[in-house]
């Protein structure tokens, strides 16, 4: 409309992330959980022993703070690990339950490096003020 000002959405110039960058880290989150190393050769049969006698539990919480953003994000990066098969989602009388896959694992095995050089940028802004875990590599 002529004469009508533009408005800057809300929240100015803040930076938003893509939501792949933070599936990344939240699937990196769930990997840490199994205590293993990624570039072990028999990975795949590490994981299915360490997912069947695995008696901790990430919340949801955990996946919201790991990745630094809102709960709008969380649920976001969440029903895409869900629907790539990369994490199970569970709920009950405690809260939510997330963990990754086999197929969540080997997916991060395969694409690990290739993420962290994609994503280099978008990391370091991420962790600017704070420390990276270790977890993330």
């Amino acid at each position: 409309m002529p004469g009508a000002s533009v408005r800057e959405p809300p929240g100015g110039d803040r930076h938003y992330k893509g939501y792949r960058v933070y599936a990344y880290i939240a699937l990196s989150r769930l990997f840490a959980e199994l205590n293993l190393d990624l570039e072990q050769p028999d990975l795949p049969d590490r994981v299915r022993e360490s997912l069947g006698r695995y008696e901790g539990r990430v919340t949801k919480e955990e996946i919201l703070h790991a990745i630094r953003s809102n709960s709008h994000m969380t649920e976001k990066v969440l029903g895409y690990l869900q629907s790539e098969g990369f994490a199970e989602v569970r709920h009950d009388e405690r809260g939510y339950d997330i963990r990754i896959t086999p197929t969540g694992a080997e997916h991060l095995r395969r694409y690990h490096r290739l993420y962290r050089e994609l994503y280099g940028r978008e990391l370091a802004e991420h962790y600017r003020f704070v420390r990276s875990p270790e977890w993330l590599g």
